[in-house]
């Protein structure tokens, strides 16, 4: 059985210091030690380069691997050299890759989670079709190589496996590539594609790995290494001297997380307007239901012109009477897919940061936040982890991305910050996890 002291967690709050120590822990290395780094973004890549300049990292270049990134990823990897890389690239990771690692003895440090795993759409490029008509298409497509024998599903695993040899399958290639490297399940009517390969993080690719986050066992890679029985171990991060930071059992770190909560409890002021609020508000239906999902992407996609009206004015009131803000202050989030649909000349999306954002500092001068979602999982992982009984907490993953949203904004260098949250599932999460 694999030990859970070669992946290590990180798991320390926002600001505590995750990346100093990181590039502390790099400069003590042994000059031998070969590392793989990777961050969301390419200003991040460049922080590395500087911070641990005697380490002579290298950034993977197009026009040095022959028109391709990953060819001079694999290039520099079988050199020996140090790779400092970004999220967009590393999940491309392919067999050529993987090889490489495994033969140059490295260590991987991931700044932040990534996403391992996503709903498989072959017609994604078909942009005058609606997501729900590209699902239906794959599906009927799916069930037509099922029915020719041409795949079949391992019952155990759900484990998509290609069995015809003809060549003339052409449409169906991607289904085949991801088939035959063993990264395609198959749960009920849903096709799910692992967009990285599990043994990337299995023993025998990389020698240690470190993984820098906030929360983590919420987030999608955890339960993604519990249906795999991937252990790990998790640390946090304490500054133990001016600028110099070491990691220590995470069971020693309860007591810290709960004082830095106090301490935030001055710095965030949110909106408790009753009739801003109302939008996002509980209430009980025609049938006597309780509806807690106001806000959600469902509510989004049968968004009524008179609750676009309403959410655009509630935000713009809140901007320009509530808080008196200027442009330049303001920082506000939605559904990428309604983002055009909600914009307005007083929230631009110039101030709009995407609701998955992370490991970026571009918005720390940002003080008036809106955040008008209500956060779920997309049912396609509920019902894929269920069949290992993984049980995957809602609350605690709408509260993670919460908290990441926020501590993208100027509460990060500990100024003050105003945040109208109308959702009050949302609200009353963040309210309850600060006054824990």
């Amino acid at each position: 059985m694999e030990s859970s002291e070669r992946i290590k967690v990180i798991d320390s709050p926002c600001g505590f210091g995750k990346t100093e120590w990181a590039i502390q822990y790099i400069d003590k290395l042994p000059e031998y030690t070969r590392i793989v780094y990777i961050t969301p973004f390419l200003k991040e890549c460049e922080r590395i380069k500087s911070s641990c300049s005697k380490k002579f990292f290298a950034t993977p270049d197009a026009k040095r691997g022959r028109g391709s990134k990953m060819v001079d990823m694999i290039d520099l990897i079988n050199k020996g050299v140090n790779v400092v890389s970004t999220h967009a690239l590393f999940q491309n990771i392919d067999d050529r890759l993987i090889t490489a690692i495994r033969n140059n003895n490295y260590i991987l440090i991931l700044d932040e989670v990534m996403d391992v795993i996503e709903k498989l759409d072959l017609y994604r490029d078909c942009v005058n079709k609606t997501e729900e008509q590209r699902e239906v298409l794959t599906v009927e497509d799916l069930n037509t190589l099922l029915r020719r024998g041409v795949i079949e599903v391992d019952p155990s695993s759900y484990m998509v496996k290609w069995n015809d040899k003809d060549e003339s399958l052409n449409k169906y290639m991607q289904i085949k590539n991801l088939a035959q490297r063993e990264m395609l399940y198959l749960v009920g009517k849903d096709l799910l594609i692992w967009s990285f390969p599990i043994d990337v993080f299995k023993e025998g690719c990389f020698d240690e790995i470190f993984i820098l986050t906030y929360q983590f066992d919420y987030q999608i890679q955890a339960y993604y290494y519990n249906f795999f029985n991937l252990p790990y171990k998790k640390y946090f991060v304490k500054e133990v001297a001016k600028r110099k930071y070491e990691i220590f059992p995470q069971e020693d770190g309860v007591r810290i997380d709960k004082e830095w909560k106090e301490g935030l409890k001055n710095l965030v002021e949110i909106c408790d307007n009753p009739k801003l609020n109302k939008i996002g508000a509980y209430y009980h239906d025609q049938s006597n239901r309780y509806v807690t999902t106001n806000l959600s992407k469902n509510w989004f996609e049968e968004m009524t012109k008179e609750n676009t009206s309403v959410m655009i004015g509630n935000i713009v009131n809140y901007f320009q009477n509530v808080t008196k803000s200027k442009a330049n202050e303001r920082m506000w989030t939605c559904f990428k897919d309604n983002k055009k649909q909600l914009k307005n000349k007083y929230f631009s999306t110039k101030g709009w940061v995407e609701l998955n954002s992370r490991a970026t500092n571009d918005y720390a001068d940002k003080t008036v936040l809106v955040y008008p979602i209500n956060r779920y999982l997309n049912p396609f992982f509920l019902k894929f982890f269920s069949k290992k009984n993984i049980q995957l907490n809602q609350d605690m993953f709408a509260l993670s991305e919460l908290v990441q949203w926020i501590f993208r904004s100027a509460i990060r260098n500990g100024k003050k910050i105003d945040i109208y949250i109308p959702s009050q599932r949302m609200r009353e999460l963040f309210l309850n996890w600060i006054n824990e």
